[in-house]
């Protein structure tokens, strides 16, 4: 029996590896934090239950551009989903979507995908895939990232801690916000997640970007968001991000974008 748990495993790595690899696909997790109690795993339950949330947001005052190369307007509205599917018990597939606006005309749409194998006691196997695409027909940029990684989680009551680091298989996205650097090789960070009362979520998260395997990085992000339930189904979404260049590009800039969020998310 066991045999079969770990072939079925092996069977859906091998699947979801071929799957990132094959695309050629930066958006990034929203990471929200929320612990279930009842995954109802696909392989089990022999259908599909969603975990997740709709969500939208205004984002004022905001310096974040509307497009990819760092131009247009300032990105005001978003909007998207965040669909988890559990396929095993310790198996997860996690699909995000997040819609951009200028407060004028859709700008772009980012789309992340992660692939998560639990093991040993706090170690997750990730594998990931993150695509922007500007929403100009006349013209489309996108950037793509394929990364796999490992994260050190450790979870107890309603509070969630977890170091991570991914590695670049391939991604077009370069370091410093001007886009002047190298490609991206590396990306590393920490998540924070709690639960107060069942009614109060804190969600934090930082990470460094780096062309350098193992180096400090080239530019950093970091997100807060609050989540306060109104009612059963609805929270109050409140939040705040940052991304900034660590030092001098090699054009001699400093970059720097911060967002102040506000919204509502409908989890299910």
């Amino acid at each position: 029996m066991n045999f079969k748990k770990y072939l079925r495993n092996a069977l859906i790595l091998f699947t979801m590896i071929l799957f990132f690899l094959s695309k050629p696909a930066s958006g990034y997790e929203i990471f929200i934090y929320r612990p279930y109690k009842e995954k109802k795993p696909l392989f089990k339950e022999k259908k599909i239950f969603l975990h997740g949330e709709l969500f939208g947001q205004l984002q004022l005052p905001s310096t974040f551009p509307s497009y990819n190369d760092r131009s247009g307007e300032e990105d005001r509205w978003n909007y998207g989903f965040r669909n988890l599917i559990y396929l095993t018990e310790k198996t997860s597939l996690l699909v995000q979507l997040v819609t951009h606006d200028d407060g004028h005309k859709r700008t772009k749409f980012d789309w992340h995908f992660s692939f998560r194998q639990y093991f040993l006691e706090n170690l997750v196997l990730i594998i990931g895939h993150d695509s922007n695409h500007d929403s100009d027909y006349q013209s489309p940029f996108y950037t793509n990232r394929n990364f796999v990684g490992l994260g050190f989680f450790l979870e107890k009551n309603s509070f969630y801690l977890e170091p991570f680091t991914w590695f670049f298989l391939h991604t077009n996205q370069r370091g410093h916000l001007d886009l002047s650097g190298n490609r991206l090789r590396q990306e590393f960070g920490l998540r924070i997640g709690a639960w107060f009362a069942e009614s109060i979520g804190f969600h934090f998260q930082i990470l460094a970007q780096t062309e350098k395997i193992f180096s400090l990085g080239q530019s950093f992000l970091a997100d807060f968001i609050l989540r306060v339930k109104l009612l059963e189904g609805l929270e109050l979404s409140l939040g705040a991000g940052l991304l900034e260049d660590i030092g001098e590009s090699r054009l001699g800039n400093h970059k720097k974008y911060y967002k102040f969020i506000w919204g509502l998310a409908v989890p299910f």
